[in-house]
Order: structure tokens, then C-alpha cells, then sequence
């Protein structure tokens, strides 16, 4: 096949139609132009979803808690590859990756190569193009965050495989501080861990706080007698005695009732006949005295103490008092403890906030406690208030930047308790549970109010209010997450811990 420039010697070769071979040659150059112009074209555009790909799979990446290169690699090369499925720059691959543990910046170069339609013309087969990114891993300024926990009994049972969901919590909530609280935020982020069931525990260290009013310690006696001395003997003759005989039934295994919301069996035996049959024995004397001889018996004497546990305040309309209160909230004094582990305020220290994840319970003895979310949620307002209650926090940044302050709230069920008017729980029908959820809505907006990101979390939860009232509570769509299983509830841990980082483009 005769090629190009055969063709334009042979036609410049021509006498005929001069005209005609003037035109064409003006021609030739401006096509060749215009076709370059758009090879160029089409050659920055693959360059630039190259480029965006490139910057967006490195920000995923970086916001991962993966700190091994090696998968840090791989997790961007995955969303990279993704990014660029049938864009312009699908040819391009990911050449070079490096992450450096000390400044947390990835480092990632791709490129590609443009076959271009008129550059052939002049001879130019590809056109090889490169991107590059760097990507800081870092928090945004200061950083307040309240963990504000589950640790009812239904917390106990495993939702799927072998672990328990208090176990669970356990790993996605460290995996949250290993991601946020690193060597190079030191000092720029505080935690605080909010357990909670039904009381809150704030630690029996704050008992004489002026935001406290403990009772002393006092004792109760009860029962106890003097010693009787027998009366009167008197005897009656038995002849005859009773037997019952049973036959046949099955044994079926039955729910006598709940603890927060898990079932609790016993066994009992359906379909039985029994028959009663009384025959003669040889007559005996069966003799009481009346009043039967008794031994003193010494009082019982009941101590109690405060163990931490404190009660709600209760607003004059009987709805639960918002955080920041005018006046003490009262401990409660108790035999036993019936509040789980005490709160851990807001601090620096990553080895202090595993430690209190590691205490983790869902009971003491025979403390097996059931919900009422608006508690924890008053006390994560509370550890995030620069006020009393605790004072650890910074004072509010109406932007929320400086510092950001955050509550993850996770649950597993749905508000068991409700609210009576002095400030204790009760059990309660589904109507007197109503009032909980307007209460734990109302904390929501409360703590929104100050510009407090709120993200909540439902981990295994199938009620529908308690699900409504969990979206309606997040910050927005993004801040809310339905954890269906155990690997459900360490994606959203790992989420939330990568938008509470200042994951930016450095270069």
C-alpha cells in the first residue's frame, strides 16, 4: 500500500488543478494540527481521571487502619484499578507505592500509555503519561471523643460465630484508638470511654464533687427474734398415709421471662396423669409442741454504700433533665453494686483508654442490667462539656473544629427501662418505654446543639422504633451505621475512625 508521503509527492508532482493542489497542501497541516490538538486532548483528559483516581484511591486507603505498606498497597491499588474501569485511562497501573510510618504519609505513583488516532500519522505510535500523590494521615487540629458503650447483659450472647458482642465491641472499639490516637497526634486527641446499661457509674473518686450528693453510709435492721420456749405437747395418732403417683408427659423447655431482652428457661413437664392413693399403716404418735421451742435469731443487718452509681434528674414535665444540670446529681446507696464500670473522663493517654475497653462488663454477680440509653448519652455529653460535670473538655468551637467533639453512641437493643419521677428505672410496658425514646432523641438534638458530631451505631438491632431513633439521632445519613453482624460493627468502628481523621492531599 503506498503511504502518505508517496501520496503528497505524487500530487504535488501534478500540473492539473493547481488551484485545487494549493488548497490541499493549506489542508494537509491544519487536519494534522487538528487532529494533534485532539490526540493532546484526549491524552490530558486520560491523565486527569488518572489523576483523580489516583488521589481518591490514596485517600481510601489512607483512611483504612492498616498500617503495613504491603496492604496499605494493595487497598490502593484495588480502589485505583476500580476508579479507572472504563474511563480513558483504564490502561493506566499503579507503578509505584511507599508509605512512610513515621510522617503516616502514602506516597503513590500511576501512569499509562495514549495511543494516539493522528499522531500515526507522524509517526507516533503511543504517548506514555505519569500522576503522582502524597497523602497526609493525621487528625485535624484537637480531637474530643466519647465512647459511649453498650454494656447491657443482652451484650453477653454472641450474634454470630463464637464471640460474644461485648467481645466485639471490645476489638472495633481499640481498633478506633490504635487508628486516631498515634505518636504523631500526641496531645492533639482526647478519649473518654461512657459505659452504660441502666446507671451509669461516674467513679466513687468524685464523691465529694460539688456535682455530687452522696448520702453516708448507713445500715438497716431487719427480722431477728428472742428465743421460745415450747409450749404445751400435744399428740394425734396418723394410721393412714397419701402417695401420688405420675405417669407418662413430655419435658419442654419454656421462657419464664427476660433480662433485657434475652430469655431466660426452665423446664417444665406437659401431659403428665398422676393418681393419689391413701392405704393403713401401723398407727403412730405424731406430737408438736405449740409454740414450737425457738433459738434467737439475730437481726439481719444490711450496710450500705455508694458504689458510683447515680440517678437521672427528672425534669417538672417528667421528661429526663438535659446534660450540664444547675444542681448535684444524687448517688444511689445500695447493698450491692447495680452500676457497671465507671466512666473514664477524657485523656491523652491511649494505655489509659485500652485499659478501660479492656474493663469492659455487661455484669456484676447477679447485676444483670437492662437498657436505658438516655443516660449514657447525658454522660457523653457530659465528658465533652468544658463544665461541670467534668471539666476536661475544651470549651465548645461553634465551627466544631477546633476542637472537634464526637460521640460514637453503639447499642445492641432497645430501651428496656423508663424513667420514673425520682430519677430511678423501672421496667416498663411498651407505652411507659415510649417516654425513653423521646428522652434519648432529645440528648441527640441536645448534643447537636453544641455542634457535637453524633455517630450512632446498632449493632445486631431489629427493633424498628429503636432503629428510627438511632438514625434520627446521627449527625446526618453518614454518621448513622446498621451493624448487622460482628464484622458489620468493626466496618463501622473502622469508618468512623477514619472520618475522624483529617485524611488530606499533601502534593
Amino acid at each position: 500500500m503506498m503511504n502518505f508521503r508517496s501520496i503528497i509527492r505524487r500530487f504535488i508532482a501534478n500540473r492539473r488543478g493547481n488551484v485545487a493542489v494549493i488548497t490541499v497542501l493549506v489542508m494537509i497541516p491544519m487536519c494534522i494540527a487538528a487532529g494533534g490538538m485532539l490526540d493532546i486532548s484526549q491524552l490530558l483528559s486520560a491523565k486527569s481521571v488518572a489523576q483523580d483516581a489516583l488521589d481518591a484511591a490514596s485517600l481510601y486507603a489512607a483512611r483504612s487502619t492498616s498500617t503495613d505498606p504491603v496492604v496499605l498497597q494493595q487497598v490502593t491499588t484495588t480502589a485505583f484499578n476500580a476508579n479507572i474501569s472504563g474511563t480513558a485511562a483504564q490502561a493506566a497501573v499503579l507503578q509505584s507505592f511507599a508509605y512512610n510510618a513515621t510522617t503516616r504519609q502514602i506516597t503513590a505513583v500511576a501512569g499509562g500509555t495514549f495511543t494516539p488516532t493522528f499522531g500515526k500519522v507522524l509517526g507516533i505510535s503511543t504517548m506514555p503519561y505519569s500522576v503522582s500523590t502524597q497523602t497526609l494521615r493525621q487528625t485535624d487540629g484537637t480531637l474530643e471523643v466519647a465512647l459511649v458503650l453498650d454494656n447491657t447483659w443482652s451484650m453477653s450472647v454472641p450474634l454470630d460465630g463464637s464471640s460474644t458482642k461485648i467481645a466485639v465491641l471490645k476489638t472495633a472499639a481499640q481498633n478506633l484508638v490504635n487508628t486516631i490516637m498515634t505518636t504523631q497526634n500526641a496531645g492533639n486527641v482526647k478519649i473518654a470511654v461512657v459505659p452504660y446499661a441502666d446507671y451509669v457509674n461516674v467513679g466513687t473518686a468524685n464523691r465529694s464533687a460539688s456535682w455530687m450528693s452522696v448520702a453516708a453510709d448507713y445500715s438497716t435492721s431487719t427480722g431477728g427474734s428472742a428465743a421460745v420456749v415450747g409450749g404445751p405437747t400435744t399428740c394425734v395418732t396418723i394410721s393412714t398415709k397419701t402417695t401420688t403417683t405420675c405417669t407418662g408427659g413430655t419435658q419442654q423447655t419454656v421462657i419464664s421471662s427476660y433480662t433485657d431482652g434475652i430469655p431466660n428457661y426452665t423446664t417444665q413437664t406437659v401431659g403428665q396423669t398422676c393418681t393419689s392413693k391413701t392405704t393403713s399403716i401401723t398407727p403412730y404418735q405424731s406430737c408438736t409442741q405449740n409454740p414450737a421451742p425457738k433459738a434467737a435469731v439475730a437481726p439481719t443487718i444490711t450496710n450500705y454504700t455508694w458504689y458510683g452509681c447515680v440517678a437521672n434528674q427528672v425534669q417538672s414535665n417528667g421528661s429526663v433533665q438535659m446534660p450540664d444540670p444547675s444542681t448535684p446529681y444524687v448517688g444511689i446507696m445500695a447493698s450491692s453494686q447495680k452500676c457497671l464500670t465507671a466512666i473514664t473522663p477524657l485523656t491523652t493517654s491511649s494505655t489509659v483508654v485500652t485499659a478501660a475497653i479492656s474493663a469492659l462488663v455487661v455484669n456484676i454477680g447477679s447485676y444483670k442490667p437492662d437498657t436505658y440509653i438516655p443516660a449514657g448519652l447525658i454522660w457523653g455529653v457530659n465528658v465533652l462539656s468544658p463544665a461541670a460535670p467534668f471539666t476536661d473538655g475544651a470549651a465548645y468551637d461553634p465551627a466544631n473544629k477546633s476542637p472537634r467533639k464526637a460521640i460514637v453512641l453503639m447499642t445492641d437493643g432497645f430501651n428496656t427501662e423508663y424513667l420514673k419521677s425520682t430519677g430511678l428505672l423501672a421496667t416498663g410496658t411498651t407505652a411507659q418505654v415510649a417516654q425513653s425514646y423521646t428522652d434519648q432523641l432529645a440528648v441527640c438534638n441536645y448534643a447537636k446543639s453544641k455542634n457535637i458530631e453524633v455517630y450512632t451505631i446498632g449493632f445486631g438491632v431489629t427493633d424498628p422504633t429503636s432503629l428510627s431513633t438511632l438514625q434520627s439521632c446521627a449527625t446526618d445519613a453518614s454518621h448513622y451505621f446498621d451493624a448487622t453482624s460482628s464484622a458489620g460493627l468493626l466496618a463501622a468502628f473502622t469508618t468512623i475512625a477514619g472520618s475522624l481523621q483529617n485524611v488530606r492531599i499533601s502534593g
